[in-house]
């Protein structure tokens, strides 16, 4: 056990130096330096090299994306413009038909009607021959007379007869041509709107167009409000600066959702009034101006 209390007979005088060596302790940095591994994934600029391939890829793809959803709807408008046609070329045929029908019973009327006045004047070219030798002691005159007058009022009941057949006729033509005419309308407005709600879903850039179109017929400093509806609300949002650039003096723009917006629509809010561009507002003008072109009365 060693000693706690030296004496001094235990202390013995030492001829020779002794070197004591200093206690080396490592420092902190060291161990952990120590005990970390080395690092053999990639590099920084291998990684932002990844990236940024990443990146020309996507672009590549979304560009490829947007060129295709052009191809598509250019081709769901020659598909509408085609069945467009073939409806309405087959209507047109079903009219010119019907009217050609007409025309083949008017005739066939008029020509019974003609071959009824020849008989009757026939008639009465007979009875007034027979009228003269049978009656020309007893009185030709007066059996003359009888005759003739007798054929005239056949004969103008005739020819009352056979105007009203052509008036009824030509009245059954016209109708037929209005109806047919007014299907063909019909039949054209509801094809428009079909093509405009498939362009509508396919391109969603329709409504930046609608909003820059109405955006032209302002004038004069003001605010403007925007309203789309809610599946065009992020797109127009993303476009707000150029309709900053679009107005000079505009004071702000804000794009709100509202739900009396149908898609691919916008109103337009100023402080000098309000500018209605929804594609139902946008039809129905459509359709009004197309009903309110002269009706076809032929062929």
């Amino acid at each position: 056990m060693p000693e706690k209390v030296f004496k001094a007979k235990s202390i013995v005088e030492l001829t020779q130096k002794v070197n004591i060596a200093v206690p080396h302790h490592k420092l902190q940095e060291e161990i952990d330096f120590e005990e970390q591994e080395e690092y053999h994934g990639p590099s920084i600029e291998d990684i932002e090299a990844e990236i940024a391939g990443l990146r020309a890829q996507w672009e590549e793809d979304l560009k490829d994306m947007r060129r295709k959803a052009a191809d598509e709807a250019q081709r769901i408008i020659e598909d509408a413009k085609n069945q467009a046609f073939e409806i309405f070329k087959a209507k047109q045929n079903e009219v010119h038909i019907m009217s050609e029908q007409a025309k083949v019973d008017a005739s066939r009327i008029i020509q019974d009607a003609n071959a009824e006045k020849e008989r009757i004047q026939s008639e009465s070219e007979s009875i007034k021959d027979a009228a003269y030798k049978e009656g020309y002691a007893k009185g030709y005159d007066e059996g003359f007379e009888k005759s003739f007058a007798d054929g005239n009022n056949d004969l103008t009941k005739l020819n009352e007869k056979l105007k009203k057949i052509l008036a009824e006729t030509i009245n059954k033509r016209n109708e037929i041509i209005d109806t047919a005419e007014a299907q063909l309308i019909e039949v054209a407005i509801l094809i428009a709107k079909r093509v405009v709600k498939m362009l509508t879903e396919k391109d969603k850039g329709i409504v930046i167009r609608n909003i820059q179109e109405a955006l032209r017929r302002i004038k004069g400093r003001t605010k403007i409000t925007i309203r789309v509806n809610i599946d065009d609300l992020e797109i127009s949002a993303r476009h707000k600066d150029e309709f900053y650039q679009m107005l000079d003096k505009i004071e702000g723009v804000t794009v709100l959702e509202d739900p009396n917006v149908d898609v691919g629509g916008c109103m337009i809010e100023t402080d000098f009034g309000d500018i209605d561009a929804r594609i139902n507002t946008q039809l129905n003008e459509i359709e009004t101006a197309i009903k309110e072109v002269e009706p076809i009365k032929g062929f």
